[in-house]
């Protein structure tokens, strides 16, 4: 496996910095040596020391160790996500057969985790009842991994928008509002910006279906619109044009929810001009499809109504 030490050596040279450079005011010019030789290890104190001198994050520079190619964290959960979207059971039953090696050689808990999201996502495909691969006490065993965790890292985020629709909606009430508080630390971090953005919209999304009663239960409403005013404060920048799009979406399928049809609409109709302006073809006839069931759905009345 390669070396830190070497991919440091690498970006200093391209950077055109002499190890004296680089090194100076923070270690020995023979340390630094020994580490890009691979021969010594550095605090992470250091380490951060010397990436600051070269104007690099942490993040870039594993983004360069790692050869121009997300972390392997990334790759597993886009690989499942891929995998999924694309309706490839073959793929999904291979990376299962992975994380259940890796579950049985090295025994961690998370691989567990993994193996079961995969059950859950193979079985959706494969038009099987959930309760042949899954039970309830290993949906609970993952609700209670999230809330045993005291400080959420990408991983616990990653793997809680994965599997947030597989979560009974009390659950998941509960954990994307811890999911946001504990992301508040991350706020300069982009890349957990953007995964509670996802979060929240697909926490959105999932309490806005046949899950939630409008009509008898009013708590919802209150919370999605907890979950909206998360996303605001999130200010999405202008540049995220496919989220602004399905924010937009979402606002207007909960205008329909409450029965508030015209606006619904307008919203729901708007974002399907965003999206085909995207080039989101896909997308955006998606929502068309799901706009003309909702308006024969409503006829006479509205939504709301017909729960």
């Amino acid at each position: 496996m390669k070396a830190y030490g070497e991919t440091l050596r690498q970006i200093r040279e391209q950077k055109g910095l002499t190890m004296k450079e680089l090194a100076d005011g923070i270690c020995s010019i023979s340390f630094l040596s020994k580490f890009e030789r691979g021969d010594s290890d550095m605090t992470l104190g250091l380490f951060t020391d010397i990436l600051e001198k070269m104007m690099m994050s942490f993040d870039e520079f594993l983004f360069v160790h790692n050869e121009f190619q997300s972390s392997q964290l990334e790759q597993f959960f886009r690989a499942v996500h891929n995998a999924y979207t694309q309706g490839d059971s073959d793929a999904l039953r291979k990376l299962k057969q992975q994380q259940t090696k890796k579950w049985q050689q090295f025994g961690v808990e998370t691989y567990q985790y993994h193996v079961l999201m995969l059950h859950m996502y193979e079985g959706i495909l494969d038009n099987k009842r959930m309760d042949e691969e899954v039970t309830k006490e290993d949906i609970q065993r993952l609700a209670d991994y999230f809330f045993r965790i005291e400080v959420w890292g990408l991983y616990e985020f990653m793997l809680y928008n994965a599997t947030l629709f597989f979560l009974e909606p009390e659950t998941v009430l509960l954990l994307s509002r811890t999911a946001y508080e504990k992301s508040i630390r991350y706020k300069d971090f982009q890349k957990v910006n953007d995964v509670i953005t996802t979060i929240l919209m697909n926490s959105i999304t999932y309490l806005l279906g046949p899950v939630t009663d409008f009509t008898h239960d009013t708590r919802f409403q209150t919370e999605l619109n907890e979950f909206f005013s998360y996303l605001h404060k999130l200010s999405l920048p202008e540049h995220k044009l496919f989220e602004r799009a399905n924010l937009l979406q979402l606002k207007g399928a909960y205008k329909l929810r409450l029965g508030e049809t015209e606006q619904g609409i307008t919203k729901i109709r708007k974002s399907i001009y965003l999206f085909r302006e995207l080039g989101a073809v896909g997308q955006a006839k998606r929502i068309e499809n799901y706009l003309e069931l909702i308006l024969v759905y409503q006829e006479p009345g509205s939504l709301s109504t017909r729960q």
